[in-house]
């Protein structure tokens, strides 16, 4: 699990991760949410990324299971799905007082734009929106490929990104060098 200090990130009620294919926002956010759990706070992780390319929180959930933490994910039948589909209840679990939280959503203007819809739950001041950047992925290798990427989401999402978490991997190849 990465070693971080999240107290002074826990301001905002909702802590969403966003970014590209392969930046790492999955492992990003389901890390945030199980250290926010051994810390000793309710926490509600959302699984919100409706792209697969990689993982997302569906496809570990069972694993997740162990570590107690409540997950709000797409019905059963639609895991395999690439679409839009959110439980009815979610607009209530984000509505929910209690607790933390954190939101896994995909990175490109469809993923960004699909929790658009729940932006009168989702105000600004209410949340913290962290773009993760994978410099060794296409579309985010540069500052003015960073900075289009962030434009894209901001309009798609119409969410301000409010942090930039740099995570430059390469998956099992990542070396103390990179």
């Amino acid at each position: 699990m990465i070693e971080f200090e999240p107290k002074n990130l826990l301001d905002k009620e909702f802590q969403i991760f966003i970014g590209r294919i392969g930046s790492g926002k999955t492992e990003i956010s389901i890390n945030f949410a199980m250290k926010l759990k051994e810390e000793g706070y309710k926490v509600v992780l959302f699984d919100m990324d409706i792209v697969k390319p990689y993982i997302r929180i569906r496809d570990v959930m069972e694993e997740l299971t162990k570590y107690n933490l409540e997950i709000v994910s797409p019905p059963e039948a639609t895991r395999a799905i690439d679409l839009p589909i959110f439980p009815k209840f979610i607009i209530g679990r984000l509505m929910n007082k209690d607790g933390y939280k954190i939101l896994d959503v995909g990175g490109d203007p469809y993923g960004a734009g699909s929790i658009a819809q729940f932006r009168d739950v989702i105000k600004e001041g209410l949340y913290n929106l962290f773009f993760i950047v994978n410099t060794r992925r296409p579309e985010t290798s540069n500052l003015r490929e960073i900075i289009k990427a962030i434009s894209m989401i901001q309009d798609a999402s119409r969410m301000k990104v409010t942090h930039l978490v740099f995570n430059t991997n390469l998956r099992w190849e990542t070396t103390k060098d990179i």
